[in-house]
């Protein structure tokens, strides 16, 4: 519901409640004036006490329409109208003996009655659209039918972004039953701190949410809701109890009643709770101007996203990659740059991070996709389809039903040899949707394209779902590489993710490879690929293509 509706809402409610005052006003002048009076029209004749049945019917449908609109309110004004009206038919039957009034009195009864039901229904049904099944409590459409009034009627106060971190290895290793019952857990933790002043809500996944009045000291309750959400939750599995460990992060917004975009609420309370998470030791940020430059960056590179999707400000370079033995050229991996008007760069760290909080990630995969194949298709085939080009997919895109099916559609659409191509994807791919990304993966390798995993390790899944994913790849993160010669402890931890890599039954690759001493250490440890400045920065198409085919004519 937004102000519009509420607005539109509330003035026709108003309008029910003025036209029931008159009818009632009407109906009782009426009786007293014309009560044995005879209206007539031509050979017939009507008596005008009869009128006060059809203005009864009227405030009959008016009632109604008031408990449409708010059951509650309506109801209570139904109350009102119709018992007054009882009251004065009840009166002309017993004090002018007049038994025509009397049909009146039993047809309001029963409006009284079906309006009740018909209210007890609506709040019925009203309840199981916004309360979530799980928690009980309510859910996003009830945050926003909430929010939406509070600022409607110009009320101030607090709205807080809760998100758990920890739930979903919780969720994948012991069950959705179990992870349900985690978030069962959470839910009456929260209750148990709010008062009566405080709403809470289930949004989404592991994120809650409260909406607070202005009087209510937000630190001090949210600190209180943290310190509870925090403490160790048990849940026995088959008899044997596990320990679950949750980390909860909070933003909070203010809302003053003049802000009218529910949406920017949240996401001033989500870019604060963000910046929790980031801060390294703050459980708790208050959104801040600060945050509110960083928010206005983000439309600004959301609106450059989709100007350069649609004026081709997009470009992609390729990076090579070599066989550590022999350093023979593998292939390439592509990346995406943006080349905006007046020579605006930004880095595709910072583009991508902000497409993904929408679909314009979607659209910028497609965009690499298609270019990609378009580019290499000749390559691909000069090489005896021995070269891989390799296409990075989004968390969002990979876990779309259907995606495995519109990937094989544009393949077949530019005569792309599939065994070329290879789906580059994260572990964040099975945190939602899992089944529908793995349904996707294997698709994707019955039709020969390969599949690897980037930032590998980083906990998302767990080691049992690892070990059954097919993947062709695995990628150590530059990150890792940075710091491999510097002490034993990195030697140690790289070793073990090429050792997890192999058997897997997966090759291996290091990225961000820049000197002699790493790659000797590579191969040590058993890597398989090297990609780097080392041996090659990303270069544009036609310098990719020339490297190619430079070393085809070598063979």
């Amino acid at each position: 519901m937004n102000l519009t509706n509420i607005r539109h809402k509330t003035i026709v409610f108003n309008l029910c409640v003025v036209l029931c005052f008159g009818l009632l006003g009407l109906n009782a002048f009426s009786s007293v004036r014309f009560a044995d009076s005879v209206l007539s029209v031509g050979s017939l004749q009507l008596p005008i006490g009869s009128l006060n049945g059809c203005i009864q019917v009227v405030l009959c449908l008016l009632c109604i329409i008031m408990v449409l609109i708010d059951h509650r309110k309506g109801l209570i004004w139904s109350y009102v109208f119709l018992g007054i009206s009882v009251f004065g038919s009840i009166r002309s039957v017993i004090v002018g003996r007049n038994l025509s009034t009397a049909p009146g009195t039993f047809n309001a009864l029963i409006f009284i009655i079906a309006i009740t039901l018909i209210s007890r229904q609506i709040r019925y049904s009203n309840k199981m659209a916004v309360t979530d099944t799980v928690t009980g409590l309510m859910n996003r459409y009830g945050f926003d039918d909430d929010i939406h009034r509070k600022i409607f009627f110009n009320e101030k106060g607090h709205v807080v972004f809760i998100h758990l971190d920890g739930f979903w290895p919780v969720n994948a290793n012991l069950g959705r039953k179990y992870g349900d019952e985690l978030l069962n857990v959470v839910a009456n933790r929260i209750r148990a701190v709010i008062d009566g002043n405080v709403k809470a809500y289930k949004i989404e996944g592991a994120e809650y949410a409260l909406i607070l009045p202005e009087s209510v000291d937000h630190n001090s309750l949210v600190e209180k809701v943290i310190d509870k959400i925090e403490e160790t939750i048990t849940l026995n599995k088959d008899g044997v109890p596990s320990n679950c460990y949750l980390s909860a992060f909070a933003g909070i917004a203010d809302f003053d009643g003049k802000e009218s975009d529910v949406d920017t609420i949240m996401k001033h309370a989500d870019i604060a709770m963000n910046y929790a998470v980031k801060s390294g030791n703050a459980k708790c940020c208050l959104f801040n101007d600060e945050m509110k430059e960083t928010l206005e960056r983000q439309v600004y590179i959301e609106r450059l996203v989709k100007d350069g999707i649609k004026n081709g400000w997009f470009y992609l370079v390729y990076q090579p990659q070599y066989t550590m033995e022999d350093r023979r050229l593998r292939g390439f991996e592509t990346l995406i740059r943006m080349n905006a008007p007046g020579g605006v760069k930004i880095p595709p760290s910072e583009f991508i991070s902000i497409a993904e909080l929408s679909d314009l990630v979607l659209d910028i995969d497609t965009f690499v996709i298609r270019r990609a194949l378009e580019q290499f298709r000749e390559v691909c085939y000069s090489s005896g389809n021995t070269i891989t080009v390799a296409v990075n997919v989004s968390a969002k895109d990979i876990a779309r039903a259907g995606f495995a099916q519109r990937l094989l559609t544009i393949i077949k659409e530019l005569s792309f040899p599939p065994e070329c191509l290879e789906v580059e994807i994260t572990e964040y791919s099975f945190v939602e949707e899992g089944n529908h990304t793995i349904e996707n993966i294997k698709m994707l390798r019955d039709k020969q394209i390969m599949i690897a995993l980037d930032d590998f390790g980083t906990g998302y899944t767990s080691l049992e779902q690892l070990m059954k994913l097919p993947i062709n790849l695995v990628k150590i993160d530059k990150s890792l590489i940075d710091n491999l010669v510097r002490n034993d402890m990195n030697i140690d931890f790289v070793k073990s993710v090429i050792y997890m890599g192999h058997v897997m039954d997966a090759e291996v690759i290091a990225e961000g490879v820049e000197h002699d001493n790493q790659v000797e250490c590579l191969k040590e440890l058993g890597c398989d690929f090297v990609q780097g400045y080392i041996w090659g920065k990303p270069m544009e198409y036609d310098e990719a293509r020339e490297l190619a085919y430079e070393i085809f004519d070598k063979r």
